[in-house]
């Protein structure tokens, strides 16, 4: 598959600049809040002036508290009092109660952590429960209505793009599972599917087994109370999956792949998975199109994986197979990134492919006396250190690390030829990945983190505010903000345009040679350290080690 024109620029960037003039930020230069010690300040402004009428002494009092919202209640000894409200109101309510919460849900804060910080800010209690489940209903629709938004343009872009690239058959996507808690026995999933070419969430799933109204109710089954409730409550119910956990991912592709056409007028040509579920076998059983098959792509790093899991679990099996000259955990490490290298860099050819992964092993079993370099690829640019010197002419100064031994070759040899085979190379045709769909799921569980108990409309706004962060950067926050009748000031919009310019500032170091260098010297580093400290001190935990 061709690269975008810009194949250099880092994701990031792409995406804000294909964002463009999406959204329609309003700024009010008056809006600006500050912290100040009320009775310090209002008892030297009291001491500092006088009724403008009356000329008599003035005093400042509060009055209408409601959480973060108050009056300042303006007294004399012989004029009528006046109020004067710390903050606007939306819906009869105090602005800044609504703005707090959506900023602490942004930051996988709930209510208590609010009220802690309030209490350690010496503030005032924010809301009560009541008020703090309306507001988060409230800012659930309005981020839902921005994400759609969002999603929308991601699609229209992703379309456009496929036909610029003569994938007029329908568009790419990626799709992944994340859920709350491990070993799929999670209450909560959440899907999504990306887009290939924009790299933008284009539709997702939260899957949900619980619903705390309908726990709550489950002791009156028999009722008819129960039979009241549950037909006014039946449409609105959280809890939208039975069956396992691990069933989530594959219902809810199944699910969006079934609605990609009313949605968007678009097919979904090619999934690229994992591997790590049955969602592409369950794609095909429930015949999304008609006349129509979908194709499977494998993630090439989730492929490269298998032959570092495959190596590592032949090394277990296979007594006297590891040790110092073998079948090292430092050598799979090799072996697995010069595989996963060989179908990246050739990712539009089978044959080229499957050469480049043979030649990676030749490459590690050669010697002095029996060089096997004729399909490690030939020049001074080769990443072969035998080829580069024998363009030069200068093989002479040659000489061959300890190669991988003969016992170690015949033992790894049979897997090399399954993960080489043409089904599974021509489904990496392309250099497809899911990188994208992991990097947004840790912006989803960093604003719904794992540790924090929370139900699906928490999950749904985590999701909401993190695609469009994903897709968009921070302006749609501020779309999110004046949905929710919150005003923008100056300080928001700096930062909201500051974040983007560093997303993009960051995205663009990582790209770099010596930043991707550095990060490989370091995660090779921490493998070793910790190999020689496992090696050392021997196995210290594991089940039922103690016994």
């Amino acid at each position: 598959m061709e690269m975008p024109d810009d194949a250099n620029v880092s994701t990031s960037a792409r995406k804000l600049k294909d964002s463009g003039d999406d959204y329609d930020i309003e700024v009010d230069n008056t809006i600006s809040y500050c912290m100040l010690n009320f009775i310090t300040v209002f008892t030297a402004i009291s001491n500092a002036v006088v009724c403008k009428e009356c000329k008599s002494n003035v005093t400042f009092t509060e009055s209408g508290k409601r959480g973060l919202g108050f009056k300042i209640v303006i007294s004399c000894a012989n004029c009528d009092k006046k109020e004067v409200p710390n903050c606007s109101f939306v819906d009869k309510s105090y602005e800044i109660n609504r703005r707090i919460i959506l900023a602490m849900r942004m930051l996988g804060v709930d209510l208590n952590g609010t009220m802690k910080f309030c209490a350690f800010m010496d503030l005032p209690r924010p809301i009560f429960q009541s008020f703090y489940d309306k507001v988060v209903k409230t800012i659930s629709i309005a981020s839902e209505a921005v994400c759609n938004k969002s999603m929308n343009n991601a699609a229209d872009f992703e379309k456009k793009r496929s036909i610029e690239k003569k994938q007029e058959h329908g568009i790419s996507v990626s799709g992944d599972g994340t859920w709350r808690k491990r070993g799929f026995s999670s209450l909560f999933g959440l899907v999504s599917l990306i887009g290939w070419c924009s790299g933008k969430i284009i539709d997702f799933v939260v899957k949900s087994k619980y619903c705390r109204k309908c726990e709550h109710w489950k002791k009156q089954l028999d009722t008819e109370e129960f039979e009241e409730w549950y037909e006014n409550h039946a449409d609105e119910c959280d809890a939208n999956h039975e069956g396992s956990a691990g069933k989530m991912e594959v219902d809810a592709v199944i699910e969006m792949f079934h609605r990609s056409e009313e949605l968007y007028k678009v097919k979904y040509a090619n999934y690229i998975g994992d591997g790590d579920s049955k969602t592409f076998k369950g794609i095909l059983d429930s015949d999304p199109y008609e006349n129509f098959t979908v194709t499977k792509k494998e993630c090439i790093d989730h492929v490269q994986k298998r032959m570092g899991t495959r190596l590592r679990n032949l090394k277990k099996a296979t007594k006297g197979l590891g040790g110092k000259g073998k079948l090292t955990g430092k050598l799979i490490d090799e072996l697995s990134i010069y595989y996963g290298l060989a179908i990246r860099r050739n990712h539009d050819s089978i044959e080229k492919m499957r050469n480049n992964i043979w030649a990676t092993l030749y490459h590690k079993i050669s010697t002095d006396e029996n060089p096997q370099h004729e399909q490690c690829p030939p020049g001074e640019d080769s990443w072969c250190s035998w080829q580069r010197m024998n363009a030069t002419n200068t093989l002479e100064e040659h000489h061959h690390k300890i190669p991988i031994s003969e016992e170690v070759f015949k033992a790894i040899k049979p897997i090399y030829e399954e993960l080489s085979s043409d089904d599974l190379l021509t489904r990496c045709i392309g250099g497809y990945t899911q990188n994208s769909n992991e990097s947004f799921n840790a912006t989803v569980w960093a604003m719904a983190p794992k540790s924090m108990s929370s139900g699906k409309t928490i999950l749904d706004i985590a999701t909401h505010i993190a695609i469009c962060v994903y897709n968009d950067g921070m302006t749609p926050i501020m779309e999110i903000m004046q949905t929710l009748g919150i005003k923008i000031g100056r300080n928001c919009y700096n930062f909201c345009i500051e974040a983007d310019e560093r997303r993009v500032l960051l995205a663009e170091t990582k790209l770099t040679d010596a930043a991707k260098l550095a990060r490989q010297a370091s995660k090779s580093t921490r493998k070793e350290e910790d190999q020689e400290n496992t090696n050392l001190e021997g196995q210290l935990y594991g089940a039922g080690i103690a016994d």
